[in-house]
């Protein structure tokens, strides 16, 4: 009863509310830092012990359920990039009609508690979607370096319920050499996916490799798109007149192709 209730508060209140906490009092599985939570002069959130959901509906006077993204940030699971990873396109997602949500999940450090609280987010989403107008069957979920490896990680898991995944310049994915990390092996390569990255993102490039060859091994198409430069981190802000630049086309083109706008 006590988590119907819950439930039922969060459905009441997601429109104002702002970030919601993922886990009733006392439910949260795994661990937390002890250390108080922290935001940087550029938005990034340090110390999260709290891990939370914003939900930032697109508009939508039909009231009608519309395709929703669940965003996830960067940061190296040392932080969370959540005004340029997670407010920047939920934003631009928005205006495309699509529901964003962006996860603010535990760190420093704790992979498998960052895990619990992405599924824990879609849980949370899929239970609210009459209230909260989401189309449960146009799901998807966007992560950025450190976020696209959790994106990628709940993949690996069954039941995910994802409809389409975009990995953005992703970290940590392969494995000696362009070999795909065995804990990010996708359980169901049919998954529609969207992959971007630099190559001279020196340190992380062989990850997406790693993801796309995956995929077209297991013989699934993947939308991958990779530029010479641009470096690690461009988000949604993109230099004009820099060939990486048309991600963002490539992206919106790939979302419609999807049926996600």
């Amino acid at each position: 009863m006590k988590g119907l209730m819950v439930m039922a508060a969060l459905a009441a209140s997601v429109a104002s509310a702002g970030p919601l906490p993922l886990w009733e009092e006392g439910t949260m599985p795994g661990a937390a830092t002890t250390r108080a939570e922290r935001t940087d002069a550029h938005g990034g959130v340090w110390d999260v012990s709290v891990p939370t959901l914003e939900f930032l509906p697109a508009p939508n006077p039909e009231g009608k359920p519309l395709p929703t993204v669940l965003v996830v940030p960067g940061g190296g699971y040392q932080m969370v990039s959540y005004a340029n990873e997670g407010k920047g396109p939920a934003a631009w997602l928005n205006a495309r009609g699509v529901n964003a949500a962006i996860l603010k999940y535990r760190v420093p450090g704790d992979r498998p508690a960052a895990l619990r609280d992405a599924l824990r987010a879609l849980e949370l989403l899929r239970q609210n979607a009459a209230a909260w107008h989401v189309d449960a069957k146009r799901l998807g979920m966007m992560g950025f370096s450190a976020g696209a490896h959790l994106t990628a990680s709940v993949l690996a898991k069954p039941d995910h319920g994802l409809s389409c995944a975009m990995l953005i310049y992703p970290a940590y994915l392969s494995k000696d050499g362009a070999a795909l990390a065995p804990e990010v092996v996708p359980y169901d390569p049919s998954v529609p996916t969207f992959l971007t990255q630099c190559a001279d993102d020196r340190a992380y490039v062989l990850s997406s490799l790693a993801y796309a060859g995956h995929l077209l091994k297991a013989g699934r198409p993947v939308d991958y798109h990779l530029y010479a430069t641009g470096g690690h981190g461009f988000s949604f802000h993109p230099a004009a007149g820099r060939p990486y630049a048309q991600w963002l086309a490539e992206l919106e083109a790939w979302l419609k192709a999807q049926g996600m706008r």
